[in-house]
């Protein structure tokens, strides 16, 4: 079982205030846990926030599940469950919401423009999970805690008025929701992130390490700083105010020695 001692010891390998915060939660949950014996969650993660979440929860043989409401969603929860607790297919209704937003004029609204209003409300970002976005339609993912909150405060988004429904996670529209990818293939001078964007987003190689070291990139959810960072398969790459992409396969390397990657942008 977990100690305080072991709490204190892994808090002291993180110098970022949130991942202290974000730990020091989480392992207080297992904490109690094991001890209490109850069920406990945390809200959603990213990427980043897993990936350290479930590391040191694995170090500590702590047992966790770990719930995405769709395949294709990045952002997930931990649950910690007791063993008399049974999984039913409505089981995790009790805990997240999936929120569909239908405007009132089709093929208006981007992505952006729903994580705009939403956020718009002062909602924390753990409560929200991914966001779906098509041409007709938004799904959005979200604690049930605050999904009254979002039913009874969302009425526009963009300008444009919208009704708002709260639908079961069961459902197969639920279930096959996925992210419009665009696929391309390019042709790269190496697998440096700077290289990647600068030929994706036709910027020069000092624009985007500027942009970099003002904190605009993201890797898997990783604010990156270096622009000399490697980027491997599966790795989604979010650039701030400029797109957002999936690194698929290394294809070949041209006579030149230059790299064919396959790319998947986020439309």
């Amino acid at each position: 079982m977990m100690t305080r001692n072991d709490k204190i010891k892994i808090l002291e390998r993180f110098e970022n205030k949130e991942e202290k915060i974000l730990i020091s939660n989480i392992l207080d949950k297992a904490y109690r846990y094991e001890r209490e014996n109850k069920l406990f969650h945390t809200n959603f993660l990213n990427l980043y926030e897993l990936q350290i979440s479930t590391k040191i929860l694995d170090s500590l043989n702590i047992t966790y599940y770990v719930y995405t409401p769709n395949e294709f969603a990045d952002k997930k929860v931990i649950f910690f469950l007791p063993d008399y607790i049974q999984i039913t297919d409505d089981f995790f209704e009790e805990y997240i919401n999936c929120i569909k937003i239908i405007p009132n004029i089709k093929n208006k609204l981007l992505h952006k423009d729903y994580m705009g209003a939403i956020y718009s409300l002062g909602i924390r970002h753990e409560m929200i999970g991914d966001i779906f976005a098509s041409s007709n339609f938004a799904y959005v993912f979200c604690m049930k805690n605050i999904a009254d909150y979002l039913l009874n405060n969302l009425f526009k988004v963009a300008n444009q008025e919208v009704i708002l429904k709260n639908i079961p996670l069961s459902l197969d529209e639920v279930k096959n929701l996925s992210f419009n990818l665009e696929e391309k293939e390019y042709i790269i001078p190496s697998l440096r992130v700077d290289a990647l964007l600068s030929n994706i987003y036709n910027l020069s190689r000092n624009n985007v390490k500027d942009k970099i070291l003002a904190g605009d990139l993201y890797i898997n959810d990783r604010n990156i700083f270096y622009p000399n960072t490697l980027i491997k398969e599966n790795d989604i790459v979010s650039f701030k105010r400029t797109g957002k992409l999936k690194v698929g396969s290394t294809i070949r390397k041209t006579k030149s020695d230059n790299i064919v990657i396959k790319i998947f942008k986020y439309v």
